[in-house]
């Protein structure tokens, strides 16, 4: 008889650890849904309203399939864009990771930030992207950070810096 209680409690407590233990946990790999910015250091900037980050087919006369695009707003409407990419490959956009990509000169323009003065042609512009994680289906994980310097219309540096931590599309 003490045996068999004895193997009860522990097949209970068996059950009750897998039960409990639930792989949809908070863990670093969860995205937390925002888009945030600072400009010469300073306070962040949110641009977390209405965030898409999607495929967008390609006309074929454009010599591209697909073209990858993170968009979203602050909370004065101002739209933050980043183009990630166009492939000949058919969409879903997909991207190896970890990986660092660094955009220079008018390559910045791949950025565009309403409400920032950024002037895409000075060849002075340079920003590294760090690419974390990069889920290929809609609500997968995409994890990227950046950080670098831009020059405005008055030839004056900036050091810019942000965090991408959302769902894909």
């Amino acid at each position: 008889m003490k045996k068999s209680i004895y193997k009860i409690m522990i097949l209970c407590i068996v059950v009750v650890t897998f039960t409990n233990c639930d792989d949809d946990n908070n863990t670093s790999t969860r995205s937390a849904n925002k888009i945030e910015v600072s400009i010469d250091n300073g306070a962040l900037i949110s641009y977390s309203t209405n965030i898409l980050a999607k495929d967008y087919p390609v006309a074929p006369t454009s010599g591209f399939s697909c073209l990858f695009k993170i968009t979203s707003a602050d909370a004065s409407n101002n739209i933050f864009t980043l183009n990630l990419g166009q492939t000949v490959i058919a969409c879903p956009f997909q991207l190896v990771t970890p990986t660092t990509a660094t955009l220079t000169g008018p390559q910045v323009g791949a950025l565009s930030i309403q409400g920032v003065d950024i002037d895409y042609s000075n060849a002075g512009n340079s920003i590294t992207f760090n690419y974390q994680l990069f889920g290929a289906n809609p609500g997968d994980d995409i994890k990227i950070t950046f950080s670098g310097t831009y020059f405005d219309s008055l030839g004056n540096s900036h050091p810019i810096s942000g965090d991408i931590d959302i769902d894909r599309s």
